[in-house]
């Protein structure tokens, strides 16, 4: 389950920051920096996480 929980952390903050990058190739700053910053609370946040 926690290999599980990682995957899924993992996957989630790359696309993210992959789609805040492809909005920045696009000239969207703000929205590459709301995707960016959405990426950083999916890493962030899920140091909080304890599974049992």
């Amino acid at each position: 389950m926690n290999i599980l929980f990682w995957a899924v952390v993992l996957f989630g903050s790359c696309y993210s920051f992959w789609y805040a990058y492809y909005l920045m190739k696009d000239k969207n700053k703000l929205g590459a920096f709301g995707m960016a910053l959405v990426g950083c609370m999916i890493s962030g946040l899920s140091f909080m996480v304890s599974l049992k």
